[in-house]
């Protein structure tokens, strides 16, 4: 299983080319002198397709975004037959997928745009194009929804998604600032998401998960989970399958409900295991922290690496933290 995923490149070019710097200082310049308004659009272009100018000594006037109060609504029910796969990727907003009818996918949805100073067009109609014309495509049980196919359709859009689908569903779902929430489909489940949190509960086979900024908490899981952050705390609670867990800074806790390896990194944060029945073998090192194991001869050590094998020994159980403590346990 893979440590991080990729978002599935798209082909799509924009309708209007990056402005290279020296456009964006000219229409900047431009601006600030009271040229005519053919330059304050070129202005608007650059501070809605260029928000990162290092030139841009305005930005705080031109490139700020609110978030307007202008958005719609709507739903859509789609029909269904077998296995369903879920693509979905959004910007910024919310992503939350559970079990429904066997026999189609519902997807409701709320759309809010944001509006710029000198952004053109009208918030509300451009939320009310979207929600009659949605990014939802369909191709027998294969479902795609939001910006896969173009990386510049929710720019400065916030997508707000509910969808109900059959239990025999796969889901693939990337956010950029988005909180991602998947639970009760059979899976595979891959979510990934650069800022904002991942739940993922009840799913009867292999589990992914990835972020740079946020927590992950994935719970009842009835197979392998793999689950990835630079800054957040992890969970993977009642899992019936191996554990990779990372993370740059946060803590980590673990529990499964049968025998199976564990690898848990942080370089700050603590480990929290709790084992299920059946014999492990375990291998522990903290730079600086506690290592407790009950009973056994090293119950307690610090900065200590410590290898031991409780009930006969069994799959590999091996965590390492470099500031923080580790703590297993077990019934």
């Amino acid at each position: 299983m893979p440590g991080r995923l990729t978002r599935p490149d798209s082909t799509a070019t924009t309708k209007y080319p990056l402005p290279s710097v020296k456009d964006c200082a000219r229409a900047i310049l431009a601006y600030r002198a009271g040229v005519p308004s053919s330059l304050v659009g070129e202005i608007s272009q650059l501070a809605e397709f260029a928000p990162a100018c290092p030139l841009c000594g305005v930005s705080s006037i031109c490139m700020s975004p609110s978030i307007s109060r202008n958005g719609a609504e709507f739903e859509r029910r789609l029909a269904v037959t077998g296995p369903v796969t879920l693509d979905i990727s959004v910007r910024t907003g919310r992503v939350r997928v559970r079990r429904g009818d066997a026999d189609s996918v519902v997807i409701r949805g709320a759309v809010r745009v944001h509006s710029f100073l000198l952004s053109f067009g009208d918030p509300q109609r451009q939320a009310q194009e979207m929600a009659t014309d949605p990014p939802i495509f369909q191709e027998g049980n294969h479902i795609r929804m939001g910006d896969l196919e173009d990386r510049w359709l929710l720019s400065h859009t916030e997508l707000q998604l509910e969808i109900l689908t059959p239990a025999d569903t796969r889901v693939r779902a990337f956010g950029d600032s988005a909180d991602l929430r998947v639970e009760a489909v059979h899976g595979p489940v891959y979510c990934e998401t650069d800022s904002g949190h991942i739940q993922i509960a009840q799913i009867e086979s292999e589990v992914s998960a990835a972020c740079d900024s946020g927590a992950i908490s994935i719970s009842n899981v009835a197979g392998p989970v793999d689950a990835a952050t630079d800054s957040g705390a992890i969970e993977a609670l009642e899992i019936a399958g191996r554990v990779d867990a990372r993370c740059d800074s946060g803590e980590i806790s673990i529990s499964q409900t049968m025998a199976a390896p564990i690898h848990g990194r942080t370089d700050s944060g603590s480990i929290r295991v709790k084992l299920a029945e059946g014999g492990y073998r375990l291998r522990l090192l903290t730079d600086s922290g506690r290592v407790e194991i009950p009973e056994a001869a090293q119950a307690q050590a610090w900065g200590k690496e410590i290898e031991v094998s409780i009930r006969g020994g069994g799959p590999i159980v091996d965590l390492a933290t470099d500031s923080g403590n580790i703590d297993v346990a077990w019934d």
